[in-house]
């Protein structure tokens, strides 16, 4: 039978069967994702949508962070996009018999582009696999290493398959090759030139290397739905439906249509099984690269807590597969039952099976549940391993610092916090299991408005003698000092709240602060996990503000700042908030204070960045701008700074908690010292409290000092 009837044939029974598979698989994916119950809109803001799909997908703008493994990436991305075309060109080549492109204007410029692009990605190929098997950071731990390694190969061999395809054409002779266009293939073709020009093994050899190219094509698409490279499709998606809201606001519960849902099954608050997620959290689990850029980044992670974001993400992916499934599927990340000997196990296809620590994380310790309790839960869930204590275990939730450094880091544009936070909810709102130290936080914010558990009435007292007014007092005042829990009962805290009024009274600002009629922001209560709470307090300070015709909010606590600016707008709350470092540095530049040459004291000092006006919300120059108008300072950066600082240890409720060692906080003062400084400068009080603590915990304190930048400035000011 000619090839011009056998080719179209073959090709057509190919691709059916290619797409079929694909197309069930991909069904399956699109069903999990259907079995979402929580609605979410994803498409507002197209054009900043479109900005985030050039930015993060074309330009590939996170990944070349990491220089080495951004320009592999690139080139493999890059390279990848401009070969399509060449497997266009086979498709259509293969289906019409007698056609080929270089018919066709600009067919040398594509031929030149697709050889290039071709030498450029296996450079990429070969980067990739150095990366993997000789460099092997730890961030890959983890990871499916061998599926990454299959991928690579599996890319290399169809895009050489591709480029002899073209050698042995060029070997021929054939005129569609368009052989000066094309230098790489044309330097392949001298291998085969010694077989001949019309030899029939040279036919038969491009026939092979023709077929085998659209064979691995197709396969290719394949096993994309059974592998983690499914970010290859599921990345431009998860990028283009990214999150448009203002990053540090959380997603609000609707808490009357939870308690009045006529579904037994929307009875329930955040999420405590996979299809309580929404379909955007589905396709962040389909989209995970397994890159480990999120873990390496994290503060929990690095100072040996069990929560890795990574596994996180993976685990949550592999219990959403087990449930299309229909059984268990391997999983070896973040939650490992420990055995009767205490080592932990692992779960393959439902049995349990003894591991050691080295197949583990290796800083994991084996603190996990016991295989008793797994059983229990699984029987208790019909056969079916729970999400919360099964899969992912509460340790791992309460690790989270929420410092967001995760999602900075992550390629592709995952929301990991926003998941640790929903499963918080659920174990807080419908199953009350939470750490004693978060459980009496949130009692005392309930029944005295602050998570220390003082007395109301005192809330003021650090005010006292400083001749500020209160918004009752002064109702026409341009801006009310939100003074905040810490700045109002820690003593140490105080120091902030007392050095702001003295900066905002040297500057002659209209201010007055709210006094007994303020109460905790509520943001203590949602991170651990009592939405409840949160809006409760949410809605009564937006009562009270609007009772005072707030508009402008001065914010001491970057906790307080990030609620006021981006959540209670959810509520009605809508204000322009000012963190206190913004609005020093504003009166600075204006002139409307001064600081004093003649107490200038030769220091070093370096800036820590709060997690929630620095990577939450943006806020990184004024603190330095400040720091740097100070007489006699020189300020040093920590090697962790800006976008990539670390958490003091304190976010996401962890103020509250117990924590083992190594701490947090204790690892960010190293950070610090190392720098040589001797004076540390934070701008949130649960940073000062955590420096403090590290600082006096490590007896440095003959060696590094530290206080809020209001406090520098605040002894640095001319006296009028």
């Amino acid at each position: 039978m000619p090839t011009a009837i056998l080719s179209p044939i073959a090709l057509v029974a190919l691709a059916s069967v290619s797409l079929a598979t694909t197309g069930r698989r991909w069904w399956q994916l699109l069903g999990m994702m259907r079995r979402s119950r929580l609605p979410e809109r994803r498409l507002d803001d197209l054009p900043g949508r479109l900005r985030a799909f050039f930015v993060y997908v074309l330009a590939q703008g996170r990944l070349l962070r990491w220089p080495y493994a951004g320009i592999l990436h690139a080139l493999i991305f890059w390279g990848f996009v401009v070969l399509l075309t060449a497997i266009v060109q086979g498709i259509v080549e293969a289906l019409w018999q007698g056609f080929h492109f270089n018919q066709l204007p600009g067919s040398g410029a594509l031929a030149f582009l697709q050889d290039t692009f071709f030498f450029l990605v296996i450079c990429g190929i070969a980067m990739a696999l150095f990366n993997r098997l000789v460099i092997n950071p730890a961030r890959f731990r983890g990871s499916h290493r061998g599926d990454a390694i299959l991928i690579l190969v599996w890319i290399g061999g169809l895009l050489t398959c591709m480029e002899l395809n073209y050698a042995t054409r060029i070997a021929e002779g054939a005129p569609e090759a368009v052989g000066q266009w094309r230098p790489v293939a044309a330097a392949l073709s001298s291998i085969f030139r010694p077989l001949g020009t019309s030899s029939e093994a040279l036919i038969v050899l491009h026939g092979i290397f023709f077929w085998v190219h659209l064979t691995l094509v197709f396969g290719f698409l394949v096993y994309l739905g059974y592998s983690k490279h499914l970010h290859i499709v599921t990345a431009v998606f998860n990028v283009f439906f990214k999150n448009q809201r203002p990053k540090g606001a959380l997603r609000t519960v609707d808490l009357e249509a939870v308690m009045n849902a006529e579904d037994e099954a929307d009875q329930h608050f955040g999420a405590g099984a996979i299809e309580h997620f929404s379909w955007k959290d589905m396709l962040d689990l389909y989209t995970c690269t397994e890159c480990g850029r999120c873990q390496t980044h994290c503060p929990a992670y690095n100072t040996g807590k069990v929560l890795s974001p990574k596994t996180l993400i993976t685990d949550l992916r592999d219990h959403a597969y087990e449930n299309l499934a229909g059984g268990f599927a391997a999983t070896t990340h973040a939650a490992h039952p420990v055995g009767e000997d205490g080592e932990p196990v692992m779960w393959v296809t439902g049995d349990r099976h003894p591991g050691t620590l080295q197949e583990l994380p290796g800083h994991f310790q084996p603190s996990w549940i016991a295989p008793d309790d797994v059983s229990t839960a699984v029987q208790a869930n019909d056969g079916e391993r729970p999400l919360l204590g099964g899969t992912i275990l509460e340790d791992t939730l309460w690790a989270c610092t929420t410092c967001g450094a995760c999602m900075d880091q992550c390629p592709v544009l995952i929301d990991h916090v926003p998941k640790i936070l929903d499963m918080r909810r659920h174990l807080v709102l419908d199953e009350s299991r939470l750490p004693r130290q978060a459980e009496t936080a949130l009692r005392n914010i309930e029944s005295v408005a602050n998570p220390y558990g003082l007395s109301h009435q005192s809330r003021a007292d650090w005010a006292q003698d400083l001749g500020v007014q209160f918004a009752a007092d002064k109702p026409d005042a341009e801006y009310l000092y939100w003074v905040g829990c810490a700045a109002s009962f820690d003593e140490r805290a105080r120091t902030i709240s007392t050095a702001l009024v003295k900066i905002l009274q040297a500057a002659g600002v209209d201010f007055a602060i709210l006094g007994t009629e303020e109460k905790c922001s509520g943001d203590p209560a949602r991170r651990i996990g009592n939405e409840y709470l949160f809006q409760e307090r949410a809605k009564e300070n937006v009562e009270v503000l609007r009772r005072h015709n707030v508009r402008k909010i001065i914010a001491s606590c970057p906790h307080c700042f990030n609620t006021f600016a981006n959540e209670y707008r959810d509520f009605g709350g809508e204000y322009e908030v000012i963190h206190h470092t913004q609005m020093i540095d504003t009166l600075l530049k204006s002139g409307r204070i001064t600081l004093d040459d003649t107490k200038a004291q030769r220091e070093t000092i370096t800036y820590h960045d709060s997690c929630y006006i620095g990577r939450w919300n943006d806020i990184f120059a004024p603190p330095r701008d400040i720091l740097e108008r100070i007489p006699g300072l020189r300020v040093v950066e920590m090697a962790r700074s800006k976008s990539e600082g670390m958490c003091c240890g304190a976010g996401g409720g962890r103020m509250w908690m117990e924590e083992g060692q190594p701490r947090v906080n204790h690892r960010r003062v190293q950070q610090a010292l190392d720098t040589d400084a001797t004076k540390v400068a934070t701008a949130c009080p649960f940073c000062l409290a955590m420096f403090d603590e590290g600082i006096s915990a490590k007896q440095l304190g003959e060696r590094i000092a530290v206080d809020d930048v209001a406090v520098y400035v605040a002894r640095a000011l001319k006296e009028s």
